[in-house]
């Protein structure tokens, strides 16, 4: 930052070397007092976000930063920062404490909207929002949050880039679409906005790379999550089923044709629209919907994957391949993207459950997408006792087939007074039995009362 700020201060004296030292005083002191409105101007409607979170049975405390989007107390924040919570607290500018709900949240995009219930006379400040789309690279801009706990931190610095591809450690892959930025972004800086000179908002913060490297959620995508979370509920997005790759030159001579431009088809999911329409691994995506897409590098298949995300459900188009050496067009009917979230249920009897969605399936290589998957068993409980273990697939409770999540649900509350419990689980490649014994567990806790 010190770097920059000289070099543009080296610049502007070469620019105008007719100028009196005064001239180019106030120069500095205009562009000084434009950050400051602007930074002015943001702080109200920056908050300060406590989470309480828990993992298995740890309870953790974490915090971030958040964006009031209106006077209603709606506030845009990172999926991230809420994730798992069991309890969200905001703190005004005024430092009034209140409690948050959450509304809705997107993984894929890492957003989450909150909201929170204001009494009567108290009236939030809403940031002005810009546009994203006529972002700059090489544009000032500011970042604002709560950096490490100090509340409403300001750094200032430039667009590095757009449309970047960032990687984190996840079961859900991130839909990206980054602003880079080096302007600081630090642990306690997500969720909070970056603010062009304008003081308009161009994204929410979501992550620090490094020490000079933050990616930001642009705000476009920000808007369209917000709204659909407000209408439905939820967010439908486009899906095909392709695991797609690069097609860089030594593929395209592979294939026969050093200038062949595409992207490679790696892989198709079972019963996806992909493979409905007879799509096979091996084909080069050279159009869709009328639009030409190439990729020499993963992050080249950003504008793809985002072409796809935001098609329409259920409508059909028109996708170029090239097979064997000749181009074919197919029809291909849009699906709507499997659940990526899943949920979890922490039982009565020692042990939490997760959802087995497409991921989990993918990721912990199950045998079968039927079932709850065991994500956790604690230390001494009834489950441990029982012989039920963390990556164990449940398929069946006592006679009844545990078809899916909710089912399982429906099952624990239909057998909870039951003394005994015959869990059938996939362990591996194995079928295996858990018994849960609840009627040696209550002789055990009558036994250390007495004792």
């Amino acid at each position: 930052m010190r770097r920059l700020i000289f070099i543009f201060i080296a610049v502007m004296y070469l620019a105008i070397p007719a100028r009196s030292d005064n001239e180019s005083l106030e120069i500095f002191d205009k562009l000084k007092s434009l950050i400051i409105s602007v930074s002015d101007s943001i702080k109200p409607a920056v908050v300060h976000i406590e989470v309480v979170k828990k993992k298995r049975d740890q309870r953790f405390e974490s915090m971030g930063s958040g964006l009031v989007i209106d006077k209603e107390g709606y506030i845009l924040t990172n999926e991230h920062v809420v994730d798992d919570h069991i309890e969200i607290m905001v703190t005004l500018e005024s430092n009034r404490e209140y409690r948050a709900e959450a509304i809705g949240v997107d993984k894929l995009t890492d957003l989450a909207l909150i909201k929170i219930e204001l009494p009567e006379g108290i009236e939030l400040t809403a940031a002005r929002l810009g546009d994203s789309d006529s972002v700059q690279v090489g544009e000032w801009v500011i970042a604002v949050g709560n950096p490490y706990g100090f509340d409403r931190s300001v750094s200032f610095g430039i667009v590095s880039g757009k449309g970047r591809v960032l990687n984190v450690p996840s079961l859900t892959p991130l839909i990206n679409d980054f602003i880079q930025t080096d302007a600081a972004i630090a642990p306690g800086s997500s969720g909070g906005p970056l603010v062009n000179l304008r003081g308009e908002v161009i994204g929410i913060n979501s992550r620090g790379v490094g020490r000079t490297q933050g990616f930001t959620i642009p705000i476009n995508i920000a808007i369209e999550v917000k709204n659909k979370l407000l209408g439905s509920g939820k967010i439908e997005r486009g899906w095909l089923g392709l695991v797609l790759q690069p097609l860089n030159r030594s593929f395209a001579e592979y294939l026969g044709d050093p200038e062949l431009e595409g992207i490679l088809i790696a892989d198709i999911e079972h019963d996806s629209p992909s493979e409905k329409a007879g799509l096979q691994p091996g084909d080069v995506i050279l159009e869709f919907d009328g639009e030409k897409y190439k990729a020499e590098k993963d992050d080249d298949l950003n504008s793809f994957t985002l072409a796809i995300s935001r098609s329409d459900v259920g409508k059909k188009k028109g996708l170029k391949i090239f097979r064997d050496g000749k181009e074919k067009t197919i029809d291909i009917a849009v699906g709507e993207k499997p659940k990526v979230k899943e949920e979890e249920f922490e039982t009565p009897y020692g042990f939490t459950v997760k959802e087995i969605t497409d991921n989990v399936f993918r990721t912990y290589l199950l045998e079968t997408k039927e079932g709850v998957f065991v994500s956790y068993v604690e230390i001494g409980g009834v489950a441990a006792k029982g012989h039920l273990y963390e990556g164990d697939t449940i398929i069946k409770i006592n006679d009844d087939k545990v078809s899916d999540f909710d089912k399982f649900k429906k099952l624990i509350e239909k057998y909870k007074d039951d003394n005994f419990l015959l869990f059938k689980v996939i362990r591996g490649k194995d079928n295996r039995f858990a018994l849960m014994d609840m009627s040696k567990v209550q002789q055990e806790d009558i036994d250390d009362k007495d004792e």
